[in-house]
């Protein structure tokens, strides 16, 4: 047994004993057996309950605005209250919420919770047709807008009220301005509380539609139990990297900075919503809200508002960390600089140690439909394990399968199926991708990856973006993070294209600033990877751009765009 491996292993027995708030123990939930945090609440209400006793402290800042937890949950009580008086919701109720990201958001998600009813976050990148089939598929009683979706949706054509936020026009009929809605609750009468709802942990909570690369999304059904061990399985993941890094965490207190987390991506994405705000709001941290990603306004955040942690998708935070801003920036208070959703550049760590050298590296897989849970680890294991995606979380239940589910030999890489206390039981109306999907509380994850002898997770890539070279298999992701490496290379996409004589082979899409496009050849970008990789891995065909590739909310390349604007003969 290495060294790392036996240190993670102990850290964990420390961490899930009995006694212990992060427990374990099995558990059945609807027949199913699976490990669970014996120990956490069973509703959101009571999960975010602990975040009431830090009335006085800063929670949110946004632009020029600050909220303390007091007057967060202030907010959130008093529409909770309109929501029932007002639009009549009532328990089961599907409230959507469909904004950038906006203090109003977060508020919105707490009091539509509080009620019993169902929030259903809405990817306020889409357009008006995507918006409105999410509306009607979810069956939605009543959405929380601001103004620009207001004018997409078009509520009054579905005969759908609407409270809008931060809009400076007059509202169509029956629908309700945010601020005039909270100001019309006594302020004589304190709200106090949340609603008195009695809520099951096995109620539906939440339905957050899927924001993959390709297809359409569907609408992932999360019970308040589901929430509730996702956000303390993330206070377990902490927990671990604290025992495994100690000395660089009590360095950090003695700086005495308090706690605060840049919110970098959309809140309708499950990072966004779980490992920002909803642990943030429980234990008491503080939030510096980005209406959107950009990394020059990131750069001056995080030196304005003394950040210390920062997570983000490992394509946002490499644009983030190679900016001349960021050089500039004070970023000592940095603890935490941790990619996830996607296969982690060995770049990013090493930028890490090179730009921000107070700061932990952290990388971690998970997905929407397991809430997050997968993954994880933080500060010297990434080092020790350049390119992992971190041990896998103490409820977490991993197997490794051919395409038929047979399962492959340990180390070997297979489709990746999931079981957790955290994982949905199946998306709303989508009967065929939840036959085929789900099986007995496993999930097909659609990902390709394997645990080495440490039992550190190495994710290969999706499923369906494997490329056969001539019989031989090649991890797309793989030659990306080669790539990566490269200065002056900002992002890659790689993927297959039709070969008569070997089947596919692999072109790649490289972009760039406009200097380095005059710099970097093809031939270059061969030799460098003849030098790292297989020759069969090399990239046949390259193409170079100074424009950014088509991108999802989570900075996730699209590379069916991608193929279809530089390759498009190639089907």
């Amino acid at each position: 047994m290495t060294s790392l491996k036996s240190a993670y292993e102990g850290a964990v027995e420390n961490l899930i004993q009995p006694g212990s708030p992060f427990e374990t123990g099995r558990k059945s939930y609807g027949g199913v057996d699976t490990l669970a945090y014996v120990n956490a609440p069973k509703t959101l209400v009571a999960l975010l309950a602990p975040g009431r006793a830090f009335a006085d402290e800063e929670f949110l800042v946004y632009q020029d605005e600050r909220y303390s937890f007091g007057e967060f949950f202030d907010q959130s009580d008093r529409l909770a209250q309109q929501l029932i008086a007002q639009f009549g919701i009532r328990k089961g109720d599907r409230v959507a919420i469909a904004m950038r990201n906006y203090p109003e958001w977060l508020v919105s998600f707490v009091a539509i919770a509080s009620t019993g009813a169902v929030v259903v976050p809405l990817n306020s990148w889409g357009q008006a047709e995507e918006l409105r089939l999410n509306l009607v598929d979810a069956q939605v009683s009543l959405v929380i807008c601001d103004q620009q979706r207001l004018v997409l949706i078009n509520p009054v054509a579905l005969s759908m009220p609407a409270i809008v936020a931060r809009s400076a026009e007059p509202l169509p009929e029956n629908c309700a301005s945010f601020q005039q809605l909270l100001n019309a609750v006594d302020t004589n009468d304190d709200p106090g509380a949340p609603p008195a709802v009695v809520i099951d942990g096995e109620d539906p909570a939440m339905i957050l539609y899927t924001s993959g690369t390709s297809g359409r999304a569907k609408g992932a059904l999360f019970s308040h139990r589901n929430c509730c061990q996702a956000i303390v399985n993330l206070e377990a993941v902490g927990a671990m990297a604290y025992i495994l890094n100690a000395d660089a965490f009590n360095g950090h207190a003695q700086l005495g900075a308090p706690a605060k987390s840049l919110l970098t991506v959309p809140l309708f994405h499950v990072a966004g919503l779980y490992s920002l705000f909803l642990l943030n709001l429980r234990n008491g941290r503080g939030i510096v809200m980005m209406h959107k990603w950009d990394p020059v306004t990131a750069c001056q955040l995080i030196d304005r508002e003394k950040i210390t942690v920062v997570v983000g998708a490992p394509s946002m935070l490499l644009d983030l960390i190679q900016r001349d801003e960021f050089s500039a920036a004070d970023t000592g208070n940095l603890i935490n600089f941790s990619g996830g959703g996607a296969a982690t550049p060995t770049r990013l760590a090493e930028l890490v140690r090179e730009k921000a050298p107070n700061a932990l590296p952290g990388a971690g897989w998970g997905l929407t439909e397991s809430g997050s849970a997968g993954t994880a680890f933080t500060g010297y294991p990434v080092t020790a394990k350049p390119g992992a995606s971190g041990f896998v979380n103490p409820v977490v239940e991993l197997r490794f399968c051919e395409e038929d589910g047979t399962e492959v030999a340990t180390g070997t890489a297979g489709e990746i199926w999931i079981k957790s206390p955290t994982l949905i039981n199946g998306y709303i109306n989508a009967p065929e991708a939840n036959a085929s999907d789900f099986r007995d509380g496993w999930f097909k994850t659609g990902d390709i990856g394997y645990l080495d002898e440490d039992g550190c997770m190495f994710i290969c890539d999706r499923a369906k973006d494997l490329v056969i070279r001539g019989g031989e298999n090649i991890y797309p992701v793989e030659i990306e993070n080669c790539i990566q490496s490269i200065p002056g290379v900002q992002r890659v996409a790689a993927f297959a294209v039709p070969s008569e004589r070997l089947g596919e082979e692999l072109a790649v899409v490289i972009s760039c600033s406009s200097a380095d496009l005059e710099q970097l050849t093809a031939e270059m970008v061969q030799q460098h990877c003849q030098e790292k990789l297989a020759k069969f891995k090399v990239p046949s065909f390259i193409k170079f751009t100074d424009l950014d590739l088509p991108m999802n909310a989570m900075s996730k390349v699209l590379k069916r765009q991608v193929k279809d604007i530089y390759f498009p003969l190639s089907e």
